[in-house]
């Protein structure tokens, strides 16, 4: 990838992909360095924050096409389509949670901003500033998903060559041809399920997602 594009050298569409998700690691950077002490015993506000902030920017439906195969993804019913969304869009989240468990003060700032020939998908990499820890570079893989609108969302992450979807595409469509969908929605749900219910007992908290209580 280039190095960093001074606003100058960019594009108008960089210029617009950058205005979108620099505010985005600006507030995180802001957030989790002020407010981690607070999210961690409060995961309804940071709950909040992660639907505020991060699901908007996100295309859960690409990202989970990707990981079942075009194939699996159309073979499946409605209803199965949107609950396989649901669940990896919750194990995104509880991703965002195990993150924050973790975090110890980095800072993130887009460097760069890619877009392809087509201006239908690009990358945003993002540096990942520590005191503590060697510097991480990480890129956002992103799509155009309202042309009209010019908006633009993640669908994948890569570190070090490697995506999330690279690395989960396998798992999810072994489930699929060996056990079936169900299993695979299942599995995800009881995991996300089990974890918030662990946070949400640790810190006593319950109304609204991620602890709502389960109804027998």
């Amino acid at each position: 990838m280039a190095g960093a594009s001074s606003a100058e050298q960019q594009t108008p569409i960089q210029k617009l992909v950058q205005q979108q998700f620099a505010s985005l690691f600006e507030d995180i950077s802001v957030q989790l360095a002020t407010d981690k002490q607070r999210y961690l015993a409060d995961p309804m506000a940071y709950q909040d924050f992660i639907d505020l902030r991060l699901r908007p920017l996100w295309d859960i439906s690409s990202t989970t096409r990707a990981l079942l195969g075009r194939h699996n993804f159309s073979a499946i019913s409605p209803l199965q389509r949107q609950a396989i969304i649901d669940a990896v869009g919750e194990t995104l989240v509880r991703y965002a949670f195990e993150g924050l468990e973790k975090y110890s003060g980095q800072q993130f700032r887009i460097v760069d901003v890619v877009i392809n020939q087509r201006a239908a998908m690009g990358w945003v990499q993002v540096l990942m500033e520590s005191t503590l820890i060697p510097d991480i570079v990480l890129d956002v893989l992103i799509k155009q998903t309202d042309p009209e609108k010019d908006i633009w969302q993640a669908v994948d992450i890569r570190f070090k060559g490697i995506t999330y979807v690279a690395v989960k595409k396998h798992s999810f469509r072994e489930t699929i041809e060996e056990q079936g969908i169900e299993t695979l929605i299942t599995d995800l749900e009881r995991k996300n399920r089990e974890y918030y219910a662990s946070i949400c007992t640790k810190t006593q908290s319950s109304g609204r997602a991620p602890c709502i209580p389960v109804v027998k």
